[in-house]
């Protein structure tokens, strides 16, 4: 068996079928297939009952477990088999709850397609950049997001692409305000909140008071541009922050979906304080490029607002 080294330290123990590598708290697996180096995403666990998988650091997929059943919270963008990860954090029923359906949040749906699998209606048919979840966004996305996210790791997120092109259709029941998933013992509430998507929407888990925001809140949010630079789509959006804020007594911490893991409740107040003043004209950002996003931006406090992005 090849030795696979890493520049994190590592427990290690070693089986016939692969080599764990472990800590306390993060634990990455590497698999011999066929031959075939397997990596699975890497994870860690931020609250009782609650872990974060990363997948290749490109976005982020949360399993929360109940005493009856388990929430996956996103699925990613399909890269390898995220639910064997999910399965071996929990042994639960699993449901699947997307925060909206970006390809980048529901490309591995096709592992969980036998599980109930909520989402907001609005969300239907919605594409990302007019691209499906399929082997060229997979592509595409893994081209354009491990430069920056995962760099020196392009090759091996290529080669955990699906050999066939898997099915990412599916049934769904849709979920709005007060759409409550009771995982026993433990509730997960929805919050509808309109801006990156139509359809996207955030969970409380007031047990260990974290709000699982997916692309709605994280420390760099994306509003596409709109035509003539309508500000319509900003105020849709100032207007979630505040739906959001009106929870702030419940939840301590976000629980992302990129760019890291978890992030305190207060940048909120600065994506507030960046719409207000891009409505009321008092701030104003500048174009820019910068890695693989394109358009307007602002920042302010902890913030990154895209608010009129064009990639």
């Amino acid at each position: 068996m090849a030795v696979i080294s890493q520049e994190r330290n590592y427990c290690r123990k070693q089986g016939s079928d692969g080599i764990i590598l472990d800590t306390a708290s993060r634990k990455l697996e590497v698999f011999l297939f066929m031959g075939k180096i397997m990596i699975e995403q890497e994870y860690s666990r931020i609250a009782p009952s609650t872990w974060c998988i990363s997948e290749f650091n490109l976005v982020n997929v949360f399993v929360a477990e109940g005493t009856d059943r388990t929430a996956v919270i996103d699925t990613g963008c399909g890269y390898g088999n995220i639910r064997s990860v999910a399965e071996r954090l929990s042994g639960k029923p699993i449901s699947v709850l997307l925060t909206h359906k970006h390809p980048d949040h529901a490309g591995g749906i096709y592992h969980f397609k036998d599980c109930p699998i909520y989402m907001n209606k609005e969300d239907d048919g919605l594409l990302f950049n007019g691209m499906d979840a399929d082997n060229s966004f997979r592509k595409m996305y893994a081209e354009t997001r491990c430069p920056d996210r995962c760099p020196g790791k392009e090759k091996e997120v290529l080669a955990m692409i699906p050999d066939h092109e898997p099915d990412c259709s599916f049934d769904f029941i849709s979920v709005d305000d007060g759409s409550i998933i009771d995982l026993g013992d433990r509730v997960l509430e929805c919050i509808h909140t309109p801006g990156h998507s139509e359809g996207s929407v955030c969970y409380i888990d007031r047990t260990n008071r974290i709000l699982f925001s997916g692309d709605t809140v994280n420390k760099s949010i994306i509003l596409m541009r709109q035509e003539g630079n309508s500000t319509v789509l900003i105020g849709k959006y100032h207007r979630t922050l505040e739906k959001i804020w009106a929870h702030e007594s419940e939840f301590d911490s976000l629980a992302i979906g990129h760019d890291g893991t978890m992030i305190d409740k207060d940048i909120i107040k600065d994506y507030l304080t960046i719409t207000k003043g891009l409505l009321d004209g008092i701030l104003i950002g500048r174009y820019e490029e910068k890695g693989f996003r394109k358009g307007d931006v602002l920042r302010y406090g902890k913030a990154e607002m895209w608010y009129q992005c064009d990639a």
